[in-house]
């Protein structure tokens, strides 16, 4: 695939993660129960969202010739971000109701992460 295919699916990927995580955050703050089907398109959509980041991201690692040589330090400080974003999802259901502490925490991983993959600082 090319690697403008990987960077539209990351951008996707970038879409649903935090449309699910919004979407719980809101329920909580809103007081509307988090379960059953609200709860699960809520889990759906960050999972599915991570899964499209992951793919993307490592494919347009390929793309880029970076799979061959040593792992820049940017990518593996991306990877965590990537893992804080994927338990950010149950911060999200338990502490959801705090709303806007939560929401700049996510939001600042997100602008962390982009702010790594354009400047790539080390």
């Amino acid at each position: 695939m090319p690697y403008e295919f990987y960077k539209i699916l990351h951008v996707i990927g970038l879409i649903l993660l935090f449309s699910g995580l919004s979407s719980a955050v809101g329920l909580k703050m809103a007081g509307v129960p988090f379960q059953g089907a609200t709860k699960k398109m809520a889990f759906i959509t960050h999972g599915v969202g991570l899964f499209f980041m992951l793919v993307a991201g490592f494919g347009m690692m390929a793309r880029l010739g970076m799979m061959a040589n040593p792992t820049p330090g940017w990518v593996w400080a991306k990877i965590g971000i990537w893992l804080l974003l994927g338990l950010s999802i149950s911060i999200a259901k338990i502490k959801g109701q705090i709303g806007w502490p939560l929401i700049v925490l996510f939001a600042g991983l997100g602008a962390t992460a982009a702010w790594l993959a354009v400047y790539k600082p080390f």
